[in-house]
């Protein structure tokens, strides 16, 4: 399915929230990144979309030099306070597609749970212009999986979504189990796949938690708000129940 690309918008609508409730991603990711992609401290890395700094920070505090770059005002205005320690990082306002870097000046480029937010044409062309020769560009992806357990709240939530969502027989969405993840697909005429790995982490909220958590969605900000917040109830009396 075709991504609408309008919706990246929305999430800075909601800054606060999404800073609050989003979900960090496990050191030893990070520890993985670093072994793969042969970072030292002389390495210079640049973030795509780096939100509120979810993915920032834990390489921030490894001593890296970073520069982050952040299409909302209010998402970034959060990362950079939350990243004020750092000298060696640099939190810029913008489009990914339209703020202009040194061609082959990044030895990583990362980008983490947004690689679908940037523009086909460039998501691949100008990360590799912008890269050393030979070096890497990291596409990190939070997903949901099967809990292996029976899944009974994703199927007992199913009847909602299509409500809100009529469902494209064409475009069904499945719980996948852990073992069926696959790596995000590439332009091999420009890179190469060298490293693949889930890092998995469970995860508990409250109903309210929860509801926050789909509340920073685009999908669910894009509604009317007397439709989300009809949607956000009915998920929440399903928990309850």
């Amino acid at each position: 399915m075709k991504k609408d690309l309008s919706l990246r918008n929305t999430f800075d609508q909601v800054a606060e929230l999404y800073n609050k409730i989003r979900p960090t991603y496990p050191e030893a990711l990070f520890d993985e990144l670093v072994k793969q992609t042969e970072l030292n401290e002389h390495s210079k890395l640049l973030e795509i979309a780096a939100g509120t700094g979810q993915a920032t920070l834990p390489l921030a505090r490894r001593g890296y030099s970073i520069v982050a770059i952040e299409l909302g005002s209010r998402l970034a205005e959060i990362a950079i306070k939350k990243l004020s320690d750092y000298p060696n990082v640099q939190v810029i306002t913008g489009a990914f597609e339209d703020v202009e870097f040194e061609i082959e000046s990044f030895d990583l480029v990362y980008v983490a749970t947004a690689f679908h937010w940037i523009r086909p044409e460039v998501k691949f062309s100008k990360p590799h212009r912008l890269l050393k020769p030979n070096k890497y560009l990291a596409i990190i992806k939070g997903d949901q999986v099967s809990d292996n357990a029976g899944d009974h709240f994703f199927r007992a939530s199913q009847p909602i979504y299509d409500k809100y969502w009529p469902s494209d027989p064409n475009n069904p969405f499945q719980l996948r189990r852990l073992s069926e993840v696959k790596h995000a697909d590439l332009d091999t005429d420009l890179f190469e796949l060298v490293y693949f790995n889930c890092f998995p982490q469970a995860i508990l909220y409250t109903a309210d938690e929860y509801c926050q958590l789909l509340n920073t969605d685009s999908e669910k900000l894009a509604l009317s708000s007397e439709k989300r917040n009809n949607f956000l109830n009915e998920i929440r009396l399903l928990i309850d129940s």
